[in-house]
């Protein structure tokens, strides 16, 4: 929720976001947090600010993208360079267009159509995890074998890198030589992201960006000092409909019979239909944390402390996946028993 009118556009503010994401998505190491600046820029200053920054931002990232291509290549390999450019500026304009939109809502342009509905927050995330993905499977599977081609050589590498380690145990290498192949891997990986695969690795994109950009908001003491706004107010009032669960619990039959008679378009459906109710049972269980731990008193400093600690099972391979898994039992658990009394919550 911004702290600004949304009226108003700051430009200055809206430049230095813009720019930022850009320098970002073009370092490397630091592109996994090129959309926090967007993120901030909503919070900070408002829905029309960060609309107008992410203009600015898709602009000066093509701009930049078609120049580096350009730059240096051989005469001949021109239209294959603005073709990847292209494609890597349409792909970075999709991800930050789905960000703006979970983080400032609709465009003020949306205003002129009347009865727009307003779409709660979980739910911008989960279509927008949705779009994206859907975005990333068409942009990746443009051509054949497009997915291979894309990552054959990281997985060629950590792949040697991986199997040197035994090269005392002249048989354990010889096995690992057999049995991880990258043709096999890609094989594993590409079913993993049809299946689901896309629409997590997006949402926790989504996810993590906008809560580095509320920690960042809170170390410059923006959200501390209004007690009227609430960055979780929306996910601890947030309620799953209760068909879902029923919905979750046909997907996995479905998954199981497709899986024996050989339907893979029907079963690659089933696991994405599963993995975003999944989604939502997980921000249902979030939900029921945040409300438990809204209604005891914390000072600004352990409410940071607990941000960085989220963050940090997150990212915590094995524990994230533990924690995952009993947040959405807990969010599938509420279907049943009334775990937020006293709280008015919206289906």
């Amino acid at each position: 929720m911004p702290l600004r009118s949304a009226e108003k556009v700051s430009l200055i503010p809206a430049l230095v976001c813009a720019g930022i994401c850009v320098i970002l998505i073009k370092t490397g190491f630091l592109t996994l947090f090129f959309l926090v600046p967007l993120g901030l820029c909503s919070i900070v200053y408002g829905t029309s600010t960060a609309w107008f920054s992410f203009v600015l931002a898709i602009v000066g990232n093509g701009i930049i993208s078609v120049g580096v291509s350009l730059r240096g290549v051989t005469a001949g390999s021109e239209g294959a360079e603005l073709a990847n450019a292209g494609i890597g500026a349409l792909y970075f304009a999709i991800l930050a267009l789905c960000f703006t939109w979970i983080m400032a809502g609709n465009p003020p342009a949306s205003r002129l159509v009347p009865g727009l509905p307003r779409i709660r927050n979980v739910y911008r995330f989960i279509a927008a995890s949705t779009f994206g993905a859907a975005m990333f499977l068409i942009i990746t599977f443009r051509q054949d074998k497009g997915f291979s081609i894309l990552n054959r050589p990281l997985i060629e590498a950590i792949l040697s890198t991986y199997i040197n380690a035994y090269r005392a145990d002249a048989a354990q290498q010889a096995f690992l030589e057999r049995i991880l192949t990258p043709d096999r891997i890609i094989e594993e990986l590409t079913a993993m992201v049809l299946r689901g695969g896309a629409v997590v690795s997006g949402f926790f994109l989504f996810f993590f960006s906008r809560q580095i950009a509320l920690i960042v908001a809170r170390l410059f003491r923006r959200l501390s000092g209004n007690p009227s706004i609430h960055p979780h107010s929306d996910l601890i009032g947030f309620v799953v409909p209760r068909r879902a669960i029923w919905v979750l619990s046909l997907c996995l039959p479905v998954i199981l019979l497709c899986r024996v008679v050989s339907l893979d378009i029907i079963e690659i459906a089933a696991w994405n239909v599963l993995i975003i109710c999944a989604i939502m049972f997980l921000a249902q269980g979030g939900g029921i944390v945040l409300f438990n731990l809204t209604r005891r008193p914390m000072s600004f400093f352990l409410r940071l402390l607990f941000s960085f600690l989220f963050l940090f099972l997150l990212f915590s391979p094995g524990i994230n996946v533990l924690a995952a898994g009993l947040l959405i039992l807990l969010g599938i658990a509420e279907t049943w028993l009334p775990l937020r009394k006293g709280e008015k919550i919206n289906e």
